[in-house]
């Protein structure tokens, strides 16, 4: 299930920062540093998949892996984009209504997991991390709107990327921004006293000039990772907003006639167009995208890395082939051309395989295996044809071997009693 996107899994501490975020259905959000994508995917469900969201990273290698999870996850309220944090405070201030600055850290708070993190804390390393982000949560407060809400937060433990980043904020925009008690953003969900008066006391230890609300999650009390919010509001301008510019996204609305014979096609193969309201479909090439309407009306300035979720590809002889991330996470409202797979025709398929199917199916189908849509296959003369994407395929015969070795090792210690208790 995690792997075809159904669930996503994820840290508890982690969540944090989405849950005092808030973000609402229909809103403008900013993702600075989204990559891997947990909080992206995460801030995606809380609204419901409508409104517009700009995941942002910096760094190339992490952009695949954020688009990855963002696709897996059905999420079809996104534009993945490269930039560095500072373009969006010049270029689009005050056009967000929820911003996020989950920034780069030293990660002592993953230290219980991995303690190699802590070989990144070094008094230069913590130094240099720290003017880094008061550099992104700068540009984020400068895109966020008046009235707007930001959350900075990291994974680490140290005062100088935390506590003292917060104050040195609040001093530099002293009658703009104040800052919320994260125990008032969500009190019903979280009893978040014990973190508040964690904060406090470190304010306590480094006399800060002013106290201010925070939350700290210290791993021995809370039980999770190591971490650290803030939650933000933007009270008046910080910067001159500039006019809005024409948008130059890669992808493009497609002409309403056009949107209306893919959908006409796709609802005859399948019973439904698998659009929701206020959903948009968009071209790039030979590659149909669906989005939100919301997403164009961002008015990004610049081209992107990615947008929405692949949908379908038209093919030389005016068909359109559903992609496997749109039947992975919508299949489930096709009423046609559906293959309900047994346990050994599933195994067939994640291994890569061909399998057998009813004769009565034919072209293109959505595979599905106990109610669960898994992707897409070539139904002809009683033969699947394996239409899932590769990465599927490989990470399932990886999931494979892990559960193999993972048996021949319990195998191994209940033969070899030394080896621990059985």
């Amino acid at each position: 299930l995690h792997l075809l996107g159904h669930v996503y899994i994820q840290e508890a501490a982690s969540m944090l920062p989405v849950a005092l975020l808030d973000p609402q259905p229909g809103e403008c959000v900013l993702d600075m540093a989204a990559a891997p994508g947990s909080k992206t995917t995460q801030i995606a469900a809380r609204m419901c998949n409508r409104g517009a969201i700009v995941a942002n990273d910096v760094q190339p290698a992490r952009l695949a892996t954020l688009r990855g999870a963002l696709e897996r996850s059905g999420a079809v309220n996104t534009v993945v984009m490269r930039k560095d944090g500072q373009w969006y405070g010049a270029r689009m201030c005050g056009r967000f209504q929820r911003v996020l600055c989950d920034v780069p850290c030293t990660a002592q708070g993953t230290a219980r997991k991995d303690s190699s993190a802590l070989q990144y804390s070094s008094q230069h390393s913590i130094a240099k991390m720290a003017a880094l982000q008061k550099r992104i949560l700068t540009a984020g407060i400068h895109a966020a709107a008046v009235g707007g809400r930001i959350v900075y937060s990291t994974c680490t433990l140290t005062q100088e990327e935390n506590e003292e980043v917060i104050a040195w904020i609040l001093n530099k925009f002293s009658d703009q921004v104040s800052a919320l008690n994260p125990a008032e953003c969500i009190p019903k969900v979280w009893d978040s006293s014990a973190a508040v008066d964690a904060s406090a006391r470190v304010q306590e230890g480094i006399s800060m000039p002013q106290a201010f609300p925070a939350a700290r999650l210290w791993p021995h009390t809370e039980d999770t990772e190591g971490f650290f919010c803030a939650v933000l509001q933007k009270h008046t301008p910080t910067c001159e907003r500039e006019p809005r510019l024409e948008p130059r996204m890669r992808a493009r609305p497609i002409k309403h006639s056009q949107q209306q014979a893919v959908s006409q096609y796709v609802r005859q193969r399948y019973g439904t167009d698998f659009l929701c309201e206020g959903e948009q479909l968009y071209q790039d090439g030979s590659h149909i995208l669906l989005g939100t309407r919301a997403l164009a009306e961002c008015g990004l300035p610049t081209g992107e890395y990615a947008l929405g979720l692949p949908y379908a590809r038209g093919t030389a002889d005016k068909r359109y082939r559903l992609s496997n991330e749109l039947a992975t996470a919508r299949g489930h409202m096709a009423s046609k051309s559906v293959c309900i797979l047994r346990d050994a025709q599933m195994t067939d398929v994640l291994g890569g395989n061909n399998t057998s199917c009813d004769p009565a199916l034919q072209g293109d189908v959505i595979l599905q295996w106990n109610g669960v849509p898994i992707g897409v296959a070539l139904a002809q003369g009683g033969k699947l044809k394996n239409k899932l994407s590769r990465w599927l395929v490989q990470q399932s015969a990886e999931e494979s071997i892990k559960k193999a070795r993972g048996i021949e090792g319990i195998r191994a210690t209940m033969v070899h009693p030394d080896h621990g208790s059985c």
